[in-house]
């Protein structure tokens, strides 16, 4: 899943050009508002659910009560009947709002007419950005030279900041070293890291275990 830079999504397709081929890998481009309010972004919700429950025909009430694997499946199922009629490589708009995404609009790039309906419709529900949003969000507010650079009516457009880093190789071992602890170490409140979740590891690590 990749955000909306032309660039990248191509250099994508070229790079996995022979899994793309032999149906391995999929391209999908996300794209949605990020300029909403947080009443916009609860309103939409709202919109979302009532959505939700007209496409499925189950009140949000008896929603709620489903298993998660009952949810997907339902929500899989829905999806494949709005996609009937939908153009190959078209966006598509996602009917069921998120307060993270609001009008969120997914482009398969690697789309075909012989991929299976529901596997088109589940790649549809797999295609976000919230995972790397979070992790964006944790570098920028952990890592002060990593931050939004801020802007004032005195600095005429200007968004230089004096805790900003003039190397850029320094920030490059900076990422790398925050890079490293998250994926395998975590802190004192993590509870699984994607190193246990990828069956890397059988628990959280210590810097002792790789460095003597």
């Amino acid at each position: 899943m990749l955000d909306a830079d032309p660039g990248l999504a191509l250099s994508f397709v070229s790079a996995f050009a022979k899994w793309v081929k032999q149906k391995r890998a999929d391209v999908i481009v996300v794209q949605f508002n990020k300029h909403k309010s947080n009443d916009e972004r609860n309103m939409l919700v709202g919109d979302g659910k009532a959505a939700l429950e007209l496409a499925t025909g189950i009140t949000q009430a008896n929603w709620a009560k489903l298993e998660v694997k009952e949810k997907l499946q339902r929500t899989d199922m829905a999806i494949e009947g709005l996609l009937c009629g939908h153009l190959l490589g078209e966006p598509f708009a996602w009917p069921f709002h998120t307060k993270s995404e609001p009008h969120r609009r997914i482009r398969i790039l690697t789309d075909r007419l012989e991929m299976a309906p529901d596997r088109r419709a589940r790649l549809m529900r797999l295609a976000t950005l919230r995972s790397v949003d979070a992790y964006f969000h944790k570098v920028r507010s952990n890592i002060r030279f990593a931050a939004r650079p801020a802007h004032t009516p005195s600095g005429n457009g200007r968004t230089w900041d004096r805790h900003y880093l003039y190397n850029p190789e320094t920030m490059v071992k900076i990422i790398e070293i925050y890079r490293f602890v998250h994926n395998w170490i975590g802190s004192s409140k993590t509870k699984e890291t994607p190193a246990m979740k990828l069956g890397l590891a059988r628990g959280k690590m210590r810097l002792s275990e790789f460095f003597e």
